[in-house]
């Protein structure tokens, strides 16, 4: 297409764009009000609030370079505190915020962590969000402000920050949903910033939750009118801004199936594709996962489960890219321990993608609130790292990345105390260099909430 025309486009696109914005905002506006004006004539409103606290101590082994010879082990205490509030001034419509602040304490680290003092942090608005449901009886919901997304098993849309850990996962957002029936459509605009602009930060140290701005819209469906199944289907586009080297486009369709195929066996199948661009290449990636249970009433409650993750890897042989892109799910889905490699070596911390693995889980309940689940995943790469994600550092030429075993004891002593542990070891094969070490994670979890 030749540049004049190719501006004009660009410059139609971009006042299409604008105009739709206003158009929303003066929708989500009205409505707001609309709604506002009626919650102070009422007598019915109610307030609640609540605390969360958690507490974790991890230690690392490993984790990073998959080296016994340099000493990188890390131990600290991690302490996450939110307070909650919910105004519901009429039925069907909420205003809710909810602060957090977590701080770390180190008994060991690689950076001189343990000899400092104690320091509060950042105290953040974790959420702020009004949601109104049912408007004026109809079939529309709309929820608009800070708050937390995930749409089925959280394969695609978790975390908007990943790089603050398990801190938060918001995102700042924007959504629609139409429900009739057992049936929805969501539509959704996010905006996710490398660090936090759009909201106050008390005692800021200025974090990190994202590498680059990221924006995105979506739709979303659900029908779960058929008997035992449920049917997921969603359009998602995502743009990344890398201010050195362009942006990335990305438009991801999939649909995901899930239900049960007898009274104690259940399923759950799910696969994407992706197209676009990623800095001035074409982009066709593809994803996708599927899993079955079945649970015995014996001894024990055992239950069992197999399932197979595909994420695509890139290949520079071709001039397309093949990678899997995440999307907003960087987040310890499978692993705690296997995203610190994924950090250290590949494309950022919990960044998925390249990966073929099967896994087989057993779980069991020997006592009263308490489950045990034992799982392993053989982990192997479409693209060895000599075709796609060399590094001379730590990276071989082969397939196998290795095998992953975890192990966890959850712990519900009632609803308002609860905790585990959690160990994950690593075995790394040739897709890394010969003579790399084994790998630990350890964490112990405490949790109260009221």
């Amino acid at each position: 297409m030749p540049k004049k025309y190719l501006s004009y486009f660009h410059s139609i696109r971009k006042t299409f764009r604008i105009i739709i914005i206003l158009i929303l905002n003066v929708i989500v506006s009205g409505v707001i009000t609309a709604q506002f004006s009626d919650a102070l004539a009422s007598e019915n409103s109610t307030f609640q609030y609540g605390f969360k606290e958690r507490v974790r101590q991890t230690y690392l082994k490993n984790a990073f370079d998959l080296e016994d010879t340099k000493a990188d082990d890390t131990n600290f205490i991690r302490v996450r505190s939110q307070l909650w509030g919910e105004w519901e001034p009429v039925e069907g419509w909420k205003l809710y915020t909810q602060v957090c602040n977590e701080h770390r304490h180190w008994f060991k680290s690689t950076k001189g962590y343990e000899d400092e003092d104690f320091k509060i942090n950042e105290l953040i608005l974790e959420n702020l969000y009004i949601a109104i449901d049912r408007i004026g009886g109809s079939i529309l919901s709309i929820k608009v402000g800070r708050q937390n997304i995930m749409y089925g098993e959280s394969f695609l849309m978790m975390d908007g920050g990943p790089l603050d850990g398990s801190r938060t996962g918001y995102f700042n957002a924007l959504r629609l949903k139409a429900e009739t029936g057992k049936k929805y459509l969501e539509f959704h605009l996010v905006s996710d910033p490398t660090w936090d602009k759009y909201m106050p930060v008390l005692n800021s140290q200025h974090k990190s939750l994202i590498e680059n701005d990221e924006k995105g819209a979506g739709v979303y469906y659900v029908d779960n009118s058929l008997t035992k199944k449920r049917i997921e289907g969603y359009y998602f586009y995502k743009c990344e801004n890398y201010p050195e080297n362009g942006k990335n486009n990305i438009h991801t369709t999939g649909a995901r199936l899930s239900g049960e195929y007898s009274h104690d066996g259940s399923y759950a199948a799910e696969f994407a594709l992706q197209l676009g661009d990623r800095f001035n290449h074409n982009r066709i990636g593809m994803g996708g996962y599927a899993h079955a249970s079945y649970g015995f009433s014996t001894y024990l409650n055992p239950a069992i489960s197999a399932g197979l993750i595909y994420l695509s890897g890139d290949n520079p042989k071709t001039d397309e890219y093949e990678g899997w892109n995440p999307l907003y799910s960087r987040w310890p889905k499978w692993s705690s321990l296997y995203i610190y490699p994924l950090a250290s070596f590949e494309r950022g911390v919990a960044y998925w993608e390249n990966l073929i693995a099967v896994n087989i889980k057993l779980s069991v309940n020997p006592i009263d609130n308490v489950n045990i689940d034992a799982s392993l995943y053989y982990m192997k790469a479409p693209e060895n790292s000599e075709k796609g994600l060399s590094s001379p550092i730590i990276l071989g030429t082969g397939d196998e990345r290795g095998l992953l075993s975890i192990l966890k004891l959850k712990w519900a002593y009632t609803d308002y105390l609860s905790g585990h542990l959690l160990w994950e070891h690593f075995i790394p094969g040739d897709y890394y260099l010969d003579g790399v070490d084994p790998a630990d994670f350890l964490r112990c979890e405490l949790s109260f909430k009221y």
